[in-house]
């Protein structure tokens, strides 16, 4: 299947008579765990070219995918309302580092183990970052209020393209990240960063595939961090 969807950059947001204007610079911030070559190949730590796994947005249905906006919007409940304000009205790791405190605390870890988890945190999420305005700016796919469907998201659409959501990429690295450090606790880390992800289509401001493979993009990013992890620690050494 081939679809023609929408350009981010080719119609504007509700109320406003031009496109948005684009700011494409952080996918060019220098990153960690991964390196870029001239022709935009990306090689991990180890010197091997990545594959990214993430689907390209002309293998999507997006009308399927606009009917599930449409579907959440008209089905919030005060609940996922919440949710959606609480990942959306903070930056996204805002929310994640009292967590990251919490679990140090349950472990009785060290301020020397605190700071090597922060360490690689932000700088897994930083390369999240990266990578997910590279296929932002890549792709140009636009955001659901640029559909002419009337619709009320409950937060803010921002000023950058759709696919994919950022949330969920860093959530989906953190995730990754997380459980390495803190491995009794994977499946609440997974919960809360699928609730992270799941926070925008909640909004309104992104697709279901965009949560959906941004967390599948995020979770390869947080595994070649971890990688480097095991590498770096033969005595699996936390």
């Amino acid at each position: 299947m081939r679809t023609i969807y929408r350009r981010w950059s080719e119609y504007p947001y509700p109320g406003e008579q031009t496109p948005p204007k684009a700011h494409p610079e952080p996918a060019y911030f220098p990153m960690f765990f991964v390196s870029r070559r001239e022709n935009n190949e990306f090689l991990d730590p180890f010197r091997l070219r990545i594959i990214w796994q993430i689907k390209n947005p002309i293998k999507v249905d997006w009308e399927t995918e606009l009917s599930i906006v449409e579907q959440t919007i008209l089905s919030l409940t005060p609940q996922k309302i919440q949710i959606a304000q609480f990942w959306g009205n903070a930056e996204a790791t805002q929310n994640m580092i009292p967590m990251i405190f919490s679990l140090a605390r349950k472990y009785r870890l060290g301020s020397p183990n605190i700071a090597r988890i922060f360490g690689y945190f932000h700088a897994g999420v930083n390369d999240a970052f990266v990578m997910s305005w590279y296929f932002k700016y890549l792709w140009d796919v636009a955001r659901p209020n640029q559909y002419g469907r009337n619709l009320s998201p409950i937060l803010l659409t921002p000023l950058f393209p759709s696919y994919p959501s950022a949330h969920a990429t860093v959530a989906g690295c953190a995730e990754a990240i997380l459980t390495y450090f803190f491995p009794l606790e994977a499946a609440g880390i997974r919960r809360t960063m699928e609730e992270c992800a799941l926070s925008r289509l909640y909004a309104g401001v992104h697709f279901k595939v965009d949560n959906d493979e941004g967390l599948r993009l995020g979770r390869q990013i947080g595994g070649i961090v971890v990688r480097l992890l095991k590498a770096q620690n033969p005595n699996n050494i936390r």
